[in-house]
């Protein structure tokens, strides 16, 4: 894990050494083990390093090239070192910078893994930037009076702009969960662009040109002749194995549940494969003296079976606004997660393990639960399956059968059909939203929108990737990674590998799902590697009721701190929505939650507190 930013100004005035001196310093806790800046006229480059490897601790950042024409800061993993040709002690940076000079700017096609980077190359005058295929690496960056700056983090770009202002139009799409294509390109601050997943940008003279290198493809089918369980199993060892490449111990997020366990119980049987020479990989489950959140059990057997050291970390049931202030300074953004402030604990537990890379098994609902196939057999006429496969799916994922079953028609309504049961039900916008905002901002055209074009041939592969591309989960990633860096350590998520979203995006819909099992693939992928608790487990962790009592007593009233929430929120229906929450309405939870961190971050960032 790394930080990285840089300037390129095209008007070809030299970069200013205390600019890059303050990006430097904004991104300091990203980077403990080494800081190394660089300019030559128009362009400079700043790196700070948090090594996951002793290889690239071992060399100079920004790292040049033998005749020193390129620059490159990186700040990532590379899964298919092989394929590219690394030698055993190489670093991952030499080895991009070798296969720039093969493949130029199809670079980061050829390119598996997570990351993000700038690669400067002189002989061409221009800078070549891209992030990895799903996002799992920030960049941000502004484009500017002729001067493109980019940075891992928000920070280094503020002083960029005249002044903090909001992009209103993100914000209310946070509020209402409301996002559409083409947001994933923006933030919430006017003017700072986001690199999205799967895209490049290539900047020289004539200022920065994106490109997109990387999309699934939706007309790929696998046939009736691929065996699925063989071919998710491969690939998911690869994708774990890839994860465990570090110089550091490993830690685990273990909650008993199926995703994080089937992670764990392949980590352990790779590292038992290995020998003893691997890094030691220890776990670490959450747990709150609540009944229904408190899986220490289900953890344990998993522990048990694969003989790894288990950590219980405590999750104190306290209130979320405090530390608000620091988490939001983090973060960079309002925050998605009500239950933000425990995962802190978990992550300084796993620090003073001396562990630099975390596991997590974050991403599997999103790939793994078919919720469109229930929209496939209703379009197909498939009634009675229908039927039988909805009550069996609720029992397995403890939901109601009318939730399931209304989901599936809510995907096959048209979006106009969509727009208006929105305006029936709730309002567009909703009674406590600012008109004002929402009109000047087109919030009933956003609505009327699809959330996204691409022509699945299935609503069981729409519902996929609507799921793995939504602004909304990015922003949930984003935030844990900002986390993890404060705390020193980085992200890898072994079910977010592009190999595996390609996979099951290529499943024909009728495989998908059989009698309602919630995630087959994988659990029959690590039949042979957990124990039954974990194989047969079907819910998982309730942590609503602790946070909804911890935040009914927090929110007494709806006080705005900044000022500036008005804007967003009328202030009478606002308070009237909390009073309900608190007095028991607890799918209003995210509504309040929303307000508050939304007050929160404009004070810290549009008012400039933290600039």
């Amino acid at each position: 894990m790394s930080g990285i930013a840089g300037v390129y100004r095209t008007d070809g005035h030299a970069v200013a050494a205390c600019e890059l001196d303050a990006m430097s310093g904004a991104l300091a806790h990203r980077g403990r083990d080494a800081a190394g800046q660089w300019s030559d006229g128009p362009v400079g480059l700043v790196h700070r390093l948090l090594a996951t490897m002793r290889a690239s601790a071992a060399v100079e950042h920004p790292v040049t090239d033998a005749a020193g024409a390129m620059r490159l800061v990186w700040d990532g993993r590379l899964d298919n070192r092989d394929e590219l040709g690394a030698g055993a002690d190489e670093s991952d940076e030499a080895v991009v910078m070798r296969a720039y000079t093969r493949f130029g700017d199809d670079l980061p096609s050829r390119l598996l893994g997570d990351f993000a980077f700038a690669l400067w190359d002189a002989r061409h005058g221009r800078l070549l930037c891209a992030r990895d295929r799903l996002g799992l690496k920030p960049f941000h960056y502004v484009w500017r009076d002729g001067v493109f700056r980019f940075a891992s983090e928000l920070r280094p770009l503020l002083a960029a702009l005249p002044r903090v202002e909001t992009d209103d139009e993100m914000v209310l799409a946070f509020l209402l969960r409301e996002f559409r294509p083409g947001d994933e390109h923006r933030t919430f601050v006017a003017g700072v662009h986001r690199l999205a997943p799967g895209h490049a940008l290539i900047v020289d003279r004539d200022g920065p040109r994106r490109v997109r290198y990387w999309a699934p493809d939706p007309a790929r089918t696998l046939g009736a002749e691929v065996q699925l369980v063989e071919r998710f199993s491969e690939l998911f060892r690869a994708a774990v194995a890839a994860r465990l490449r570090t110089d550091w111990p490993v830690a685990a997020l273990l909650s008993g549940g199926l995703d994080s366990s089937a992670i764990v119980g392949t980590a352990a049987r790779i590292f038992d494969q290995r020998g003893e020479g691997s890094p030691p990989l220890e776990t670490f489950t959450l747990f709150t003296d609540d009944r229904a959140g408190d899986e220490r059990e289900p953890a344990r057997a998993v522990t048990v079976a694969t003989g790894l050291k288990g950590h219980a970390v405590r999750r104190i049931d306290a209130d979320p606004l405090d530390g608000l202030d620091a988490e939001v300074d983090a973060v960079e953004g309002p925050i998605v997660d009500p239950s933000h402030h425990t995962m802190a604990q978990c992550l300084e537990a796993m620090r003073d393990a001396g562990c630099r890379v975390v596991l997590s098994g974050e991403g599997g609902d999103q790939l793994l639960d078919a919720h469109g196939y229930f929209a496939d057999l209703l379009r197909g006429g498939h009634l009675v399956r229908f039927v039988r496969e909805v009550r069996a799916f609720a029992g397995w994922y403890g939901a109601y059968v009318r939730e399931v079953a209304m989901g599936a028609l809510e995907m096959l309504a048209p979006t106009v059909v969509k727009y208006w049961g929105k305006r029936l039900l709730r309002g567009v916008p909703p009674p406590w939203m600012n008109r004002g905002t929402a009109q000047r901002t087109g919030l009933r055209g956003r609505v009327r929108t699809p959330r996204h074009s691409v022509p699945w041939p299935s609503y069981a592969q729409w519902d996929t990737w609507l799921s793995l591309s939504s602004p909304y989960f990015g922003l949930k990633l984003e935030a844990e990674e900002r986390r993890a860096a404060r705390a020193g350590l980085e992200m890898r998520y072994p079910l977010l590998d592009s190999r595996l979203v390609e996979l099951v995006l290529a499943i024909p819909w009728p495989r998908r799902m059989r009698h309602g099992e919630r995630k087959r693939l994988l659990r029959a992928a690590t039949a042979d590697l957990l124990p039954p608790a974990a194989l047969g487990r079907r819910g998982k962790g309730d942590w609503t009721v602790p946070v909804d009592r911890a935040l009914g007593r927090a929110c007494a009233g709806f006080a705005s701190r900044s000022g500036l929430v008005d804007r967003y929120v009328e202030r009478v229906a606002a308070e009237r929505l909390v009073q309900r929450y608190r007095c028991g309405e607890s799918d209003l939870r995210r509504d309040v939650w929303f307000f508050i961190t939304l007050d929160r971050w404009l004070e810290r960032f549009v008012k400039g507190a933290t600039r």
